[in-house]
């Protein structure tokens, strides 16, 4: 077997270890290639982190484990993903007025989010008819909408029909009397 060890480090524990690809007309790659096959089992390269010829690859820490980047991040598999029986945080939130700029519409352009309600009245039975902008909306989003504060009445969201950048919310006043404030809806776009 060949160890690879990094060396002393004055500023901390350990060096580094650099594997590079030889000079040539292009990048080139670092391949892992299984000893008693000669096969190319994954590939690392400077655009891809290819280890299809695996049946299942891991990826673990004690720690924290990041992925990101600076434009989009794309998760695929045949058969779906599986996020097991962990905890899913740190989703996009915002909130937002009905009104506050145009009566009847609010903007917010997040993933999740609270909208506080223009009206702090509504009647019983009556609609509030509210028109909510978020660019995270497409035509095949889907998107729900669920009172979280009630204001002193009943909401009742019974329509949320969405088209690209926004969504058109319709909440009854299921109460025998009016609101006696503005009530507030939670969204999630998915």
């Amino acid at each position: 077997p060949i160890n690879l060890n990094a060396g002393p480090n004055t500023g901390g524990p350990g060096g580094n270890i650099y594997l590079k690809a030889g000079t040539g007309t292009s990048s080139g790659s670092v391949y892992f290639v299984n000893p008693s096959t000669s096969s190319n089992f994954g590939v690392i390269s400077d655009s891809t982190f290819d280890f299809s010829g695996l049946s299942s690859v891991s990826i673990a820490s004690t720690g924290t484990v990041e992925l990101s980047s600076s434009t989009t991040m794309t998760l695929s598999a045949t058969n779906g993903i599986s996020l097991g029986d962990s905890n899913v945080s740190g989703f996009e939130t915002g909130s937002g007025t009905v009104g506050s700029v145009v009566s009847g519409e609010v903007t917010v352009n997040a993933m999740a989010g609270d909208i506080t309600s223009e009206t702090t009245n509504l009647a019983a039975s009556d609609t509030d008819i509210i028109t909510l902008y978020n660019s995270r909306v497409s035509a095949s989003s889907i998107v729900m909408v669920t009172p979280s504060h009630p204001g002193g009445c009943e909401p009742f969201v019974y329509s949320a029909a969405r088209s690209s950048g926004q969504v058109d919310i319709r909440v009854k006043n299921m109460a025998g009397s009016a609101c006696t404030q503005a009530y507030t809806l939670s969204f999630w776009v998915v």
